[in-house]
């Protein structure tokens, strides 16, 4: 009896087991369940005769610094396109394969995508400094001026005559001075700068300065420029050589040396060949325009007795007297011609003196070399 009731036990037992066992095996998978929970839960509700859907449970969502999976990871970084190398400071980055300069260009020099911006070209280049020309005979003006010059002074008698006749008429002119002069009379070179007047070099001792070695021409600049200063504490800025003789070559030597610039003349009244002032007076007025720069030299009466006279005519014609300096700063080329709005001259019967007693012929040839002649 005790062993039948035992083997019934153990029956029961395994068949206990068994039912166990296969409720398991009967259980969804998680994900079955999972989605039944939520097919469930999705299900309408019927209440009464309203049918209702309930809002499904959506999973919890994964922790914010939960680490990825390492392949999840190594997935990312495989998709991720390569990265061009840090350019060195100062360097440029160019254009994208396929794609123009223009394209990436931005307004102001940036780029796009923050691309570094391409060495900028620009505009206009500086534009160099525009050389002054190394001489000149005469300006381009807007305006009726002239220059008065004199030249182979200072002289003691006839140069603070003609400065007196200059400062009443409140005219300023250049004096081109020998070099020679100015160191024999410093108090008549101070009393032509005390006036106003501006001083140029016109060689020591008034030779053809391209018969000269270099040297000796270089000497003649050189000492009259010295006497000059002495007197004035300037250098002249200008020179005037002697016989308007001069050569590419000395000339370019001469400017580039000394910073001096050439002072020739368009108007020549001959006042050191015919000294007469009647004739000094009809070529004045005949060659002058405005512009021009009038020769003249301080060391002989008859042009400083013509002077008040061209001087009336020539500020009643309308006229107005600079220095060198003065015109070379209007210089203006290709400005418009004035002479129209000059007043005309009076016309005047043309009589011809005779001849002084000891005038120079009007044949006459340049004598050379010669301080006090009354050359060029």
């Amino acid at each position: 009896m005790k062993r039948l009731l035992a083997l019934s036990a153990l029956v029961a037992s395994g068949a206990l087991c068994l039912g166990f066992a296969a409720n398991q095996m009967l259980k969804p998978a998680p994900a079955a369940q999972a989605a039944t929970s939520l097919a469930a839960a999705s299900a309408p509700v019927t209440t009464g005769s309203i049918a209702t859907t309930t809002t499904p449970t959506l999973p919890p969502l994964p922790q914010a610094n939960a680490p990825a999976p390492a392949i999840v990871v190594a997935q990312t970084r495989a998709s991720l396109p390569a990265l061009p190398p840090i350019p060195p400071v100062g360097a440029t980055t160019p254009p994208a394969a396929g794609v123009s300069q223009a394209a990436h260009a931005l307004p102001g020099g940036a780029m796009q995508n923050g691309a570094t911006p391409l060495a900028a070209t620009p505009v206009f280049a500086p534009a160099a400094p525009v050389p002054l020309p190394s001489s000149y005979r005469s300006m381009d003006v807007d305006g009726p001026y002239i220059a008065i010059t004199f030249d182979d002074g200072p002289n003691p008698e006839t140069t603070p005559k003609l400065l007196k006749i200059l400062e009443a008429r409140n005219i300023k002119a250049t004096f081109f001075m020998l070099g020679t002069n100015a160191a024999a009379y410093p108090d008549v070179v101070r009393a032509v700068a005390a006036g106003g007047n501006e001083i140029g070099n016109h060689s020591w001792n008034h030779p053809q300065l391209p018969k000269l070695t270099l040297a000796a021409a270089d000497k003649q600049i050189e000492d009259t420029s010295a006497a000059i200063e002495a007197s004035t504490g300037k250098k002249p800025l200008y020179l005037r050589p002697p016989y308007g003789a001069m050569t590419p070559t000395l000339q370019q030597h001469l400017v580039q040396k000394y910073g001096i610039t050439m002072i020739f003349w368009s108007v020549d009244p001959l006042d050191w060949k015919i000294r007469d002032a009647q004739s000094i007076y009809d070529q004045v007025m005949k060659q002058v325009r405005p512009g021009a720069i009038i020769l003249a030299h301080d060391i002989h009466a008859t042009t400083v007795a013509a002077m008040p006279r061209v001087l009336d005519a020539l500020i009643a014609k309308g006229y107005k007297f600079v220095t060198v300096s003065e015109l070379i700063a209007m210089n203006k080329p290709g400005a418009p011609k004035v002479v129209a709005a000059l007043a005309p001259a009076t016309p005047k019967k043309k009589t011809r003196p005779a001849p002084k007693p000891g005038a120079t012929p009007a044949n006459a040839t340049r004598p050379a070399n010669n301080v006090n002649v009354g050359l060029y």
